[in-house]
């Protein structure tokens, strides 16, 4: 009985075996297929090459997407012969954008490679072409050989069961099935094989940083234009400690945070990937908010490129974004945006001025009626100085420091209110040892807040009264009663 029943067993595992084959070389029919029957199945064994040529033998690929799905424009892979052994070059009768070189050097390199594939059918009659999905494939690719000799493929239905697609040789009834991924190659529209970040990888190659790639950046909202530029190395070599790599020249003219320029700006710019193309050569940008973009432009050296912001989508899984000089919305899935919204203020350096000891003259505090000289008599030999407070010695330490006091008159936020008409509460004059001056204004715009005025120009930025004091006031007190100044 126990023989009967182990026999009975094995017998039940062989079918179910065969019946798992038989599904998973099982095509999927075309829609609206009727053809019923399951088509002869060789030695699933069975593995032969669709392809096997070498990359120096093809001369371009033709490709022709077939199906609704994909984007039926026709378009060529050519090779070129470079210094790295071959480049691809997409070619279309009027592509919108260049194309990616890794994604169609890969689709170049598969198609003309396609060893050892799965057998589906040795001899499919016209009923398994038709289920196989090959009498309406859904790619047809033409290899040009360089002596301009030509093999044709097409690419069929994917399986029901496990991944890949069919495939064949036209004028051939041999079927293999194409992997997952050499499949998914293959079935590429012209739309998938362009080239759409914003910034190219080539861009950024062999920077040390991105601040260090970056000459401008300029952003033209409807309400601010934010416009910086990278200090040339040498002058940033020879400008105070403390200068920042980027300059603001509007709204305002002074130091950026670089810090807060590649958090804002340049980090959210690289990983600017558009997913997919909406519209091509749209008629109304309106709907997608682009009829009046922000703008946002970087320049690297001769590169520069303008991305064009419009609106987040119904659905709210991205923003429809243009790159100036293509005429194709595109959907972006991946940028944060800080950039639409950013206060100026937050990208300026917190310090107002700079300015190194080692050429200052003197410095005149006017603090709410009361004077105050710091001055400074400089011994270069030793590196050294002495200075003065009210023609008062005081120690080096607290010279140094107390200067330090007047650099440290740091922005608290942004303002828009203008210039009061009345004279400034706080005045410091930093004079230099060449003859030339700057100074800082500080108007009282309430109890709380002093509008900072740089050499007459209104920076559009405050200070606190307890910024103020923490920062400079109370540190006369400290001198004033023969005590060391703090560090900061």
């Amino acid at each position: 009985m126990r023989r009967k029943t182990l026999i009975i067993s094995i017998v039940a595992i062989v079918l179910l075996s065969a019946g798992i084959a038989a599904l998973t070389f099982w095509p999927q029919g075309e829609p609206g297929d009727t053809a019923q029957g399951t088509p002869p199945m060789p030695d699933a064994a069975a593995r032969v090459d669709l392809v096997n040529m070498a990359v120096e033998d093809v001369e371009s690929i033709f490709f022709t997407p077939l199906s609704e799905e994909a984007d039926g424009a026709p378009f060529w892979l050519r090779r070129e012969v470079s210094d790295e052994g071959f480049d691809v070059v997409l070619e279309a009768d009027d592509p919108i954008f260049p194309g990616d070189i890794s994604r169609m050097t890969a689709v170049f390199t598969g198609a003309i490679s396609l060893r050892n594939m799965a057998v589906a059918a040795e001899n499919a009659d016209d009923e398994q072409l038709q289920m196989f999905g090959l009498v309406s494939p859904v790619m047809v690719w033409n290899i040009v050989r360089t002596d301009g000799s030509y093999e044709r493929f097409h690419l069929g239905a994917e399986q029901v069961v496990g991944t890949g697609r069919f495939a064949r040789r036209e004028g051939s009834r041999e079927v293999v099935i194409i992997p997952d991924r050499q499949s998914r190659l293959l079935a590429s529209s012209l739309e998938e094989l362009y080239d759409i970040t914003f910034v190219p990888h080539y861009v950024l190659i062999d920077a040390e940083a991105m601040t260090h790639v970056f000459d401008r950046i300029l952003l033209e909202r409807q309400d601010t234009v934010i416009e910086l530029y990278r200090m040339p190395p040498e002058q940033h070599m020879a400008a105070p400690m403390g200068t920042s790599m980027f300059q603001m020249v509007q709204p305002t003219v002074g130091n950026a945070s670089d810090h807060m320029v590649q958090v804002a700006f340049l980090e959210d710019a690289i990983n600017i990937r558009p997913s997919s193309v909406e519209a091509v050569r749209p008629t109304d940008l309106s709907e997608f908010g682009l009829d009046t973009p922000v703008r946002f432009t970087l320049t690297a050296g001769d590169w520069e490129r303008t991305l064009l912001i419009g609106n987040r989508n119904a659905d709210r899984t991205g923003t429809y974004v243009m790159i100036e000089g293509y005429d194709a919305v595109l959907l972006e899935r991946e940028g944060t945006y800080m950039l639409l919204t950013i206060d100026p203020g937050v990208l300026r350096a917190r310090l107002v001025w700079l300015h190194n000891i080692v050429d200052v003259d003197s410095v005149i505090f006017r603090l709410e009626g009361e004077t105050r000289v710091l001055r400074f008599e400089h011994d270069r030999e030793n590196d050294s100085l002495t200075g003065f407070l009210d023609d008062a010695e005081i120690s080096e330490i607290n010279a140094r420091r107390l200067y330090i006091a007047a650099l440290r008159i740091i922005q608290s936020g942004s303002t828009d209110e203008p210039i009061p008409d009345a004279q400034p509460d706080y005045v410091i004059t930093i004079n230099l040892l060449d003859g030339d001056a700057d100074t800082l204004e500080l108007y009282a715009l309430n109890h709380s807040q002093f509008l900072i005025v740089q050499n007459g120009e209104n920076t559009g930025f405050f200070i606190t009264r307890m910024e103020l004091h923490d920062a400079l006031v109370s540190r006369f007190e400290i001198v004033d009663r023969g005590d060391e100044l703090p560090i900061s």
